[in-house]
Order: structure tokens, then sequence, then C-alpha cells
């Protein structure tokens, strides 16, 4: 199972410190603060995966606005508690994308299945210039469950690549196709084992050769036309099926 950074929101931290204690034992980093304060000053300097909350809580603001908490941290899974007095429905709130609705006081078990799902799904960087297209690729894959990190140029994906691991890297080739050959070289020196799936334009269409040679696990092309080819494929990496070089 792999291990995740867990933060957990509780204005009763001495209540969820055995929940915490029970993560940590499965060998999850658990950070706990009283407010959504202390929780958002976090989330805009560390990466979590799982942020187990209540809906309303203690802060500057009376409850989460998910949709701007999903803009803010894409990659992370959110698990709404509910508190013994007001408790609301998943269906309440599923627009915003959560990903569970626990109840007070915690079976610690249902969190632990819920936590190691979460976990052990995909969590793809999408690398691509274009901020339309790379918000629109991400919109796709979130729908489908995907945890998804996004980067800008080559750059910005090594800083991310250094601070944490993915499952699969969807880097676009760029302007020129040696602007992609850069990014995938970087990309391979810095995590040699991460998984890099090219996106392509037709006209690129022969320098595939070089981009497998290169290190990628095969390449697609742009635009998406059929988004369910591009699941496919992080299917097949998940399983470790050996692609066709072209799709």
């Amino acid at each position: 199972m792999r291990n995740g950074n867990i933060l957990i929101v509780d204005d009763r931290i001495d209540l969820i410190e055995p929940l915490a204690e029970v993560l940590e034992r499965k060998g999850h980093n658990v950070t706990m603060v009283e407010n959504g304060d202390k929780a958002l000053e976090l989330l805009n300097t560390r990466n979590f995966d799982i942020l187990l909350t209540p809906f309303e809580l203690l802060g500057a603001s009376c409850v989460w606005d998910l949709k701007a908490l999903k803009r803010l941290c894409p990659s992370m899974a959110v698990i709404i508690v509910n508190s013994v007095k007001g408790k609301i429905g998943k269906i309440e709130i599923l627009e915003a994308e959560i990903e569970a609705v626990v109840d007070k006081p915690f079976n610690v078990k249902k969190i632990l299945g819920i936590v190691e799902s979460i976990l052990e799904g995909p969590v793809i960087l999408i690398v691509d210039r274009r901020l339309e297209d790379r918000e629109a690729l991400r919109n796709m894959l979130a729908e489908r469950g995907y945890r998804i990190l996004l980067a800008e140029n080559g750059d910005e994906a090594i800083e991310v690549l250094r601070e944490r691991n993915f499952d699969v890297v969807l880097a676009d080739a760029g302007v020129t196709i040696i602007d992609g050959m850069g990014v995938l070289e970087k990309i391979k020196k810095t995590k040699p084992n991460t998984e890099v799936v090219m996106m392509i334009d037709y006209s690129s269409v022969r320098f595939v050769a070089d981009l497998l040679r290169k290190g990628a696990y095969t390449c697609l092309y742009k635009p998406f036309l059929e988004i369910d080819k591009l699941v496919g494929v992080i299917e097949e990496l998940q399983s470790k099926k050996v692609p066709s070089p072209l799709l």
C-alpha cells in the first residue's frame, strides 16, 4: 500500500489523536490542526494526498469552499467528517467532487479502507504550455477519479517531481519536437522509473521512434478526440502491460 500525507482538521485534537496514531502505524504521515485558517496555511505551502475535515469549521470561513479547495490542491482527496449533531449527505456537496463522507464517532476500519482506496489510485502530472489544454485534460481525467497536478513547462515539472512521486506524466511535445525531447530527458533524468506519455500533433509522427528511444512509454495525438484511449493507456501503465508504440 502506498503511504500518504494526510491533513486532519478538527477543533478537538485530543479526540482525533487515536485515529492519527492508527494512520501513522500504517505508515502515513499525519498532520493535525484545529481550524480552517491553520489548514489553509499548510495547504498553501505543502502537498497533501488526503484532507479529512468537517464541512463546517472554525476559522475565517464558516464552511469550506470545496471547489476553490480543489483548484488549490487538485490532486488532494477530500473526506468530509459529519459531526454528531449536524449531518450532511454526500449528495448535498457532490458537485464539489469530494471523495467520501464519514460519520462521528469514527469507524476506524472504514476510514482506513477509504484511505487505502484513494491512495491506490494513480496520480498524474500533466505538463502542457497551454493553460486551456492542461485544464481541459485535467477536468476530463478528474471526472474519472484520477488525482491530477499541473505544470506549465519542463522546469516547473521537475520542481514538482522532486517533491513527490507520480504514476504517470503526460507531457506535451511543445512548440517544436526538440522542446518535447528536452522535457522528456529532464523528467527521465530526475525520475527514471516514472512513466512518461508524450502528447504530440500529427506533424510530429516521424519523431515517435526518437521519443520512445529516449524513454517515452508511448505517444498519443493531440487533441484527444478519444479520452477513453488515454484512460486505456493509464490503465495499461497501472497493470504494466506493454502498449503499442503509437496509438
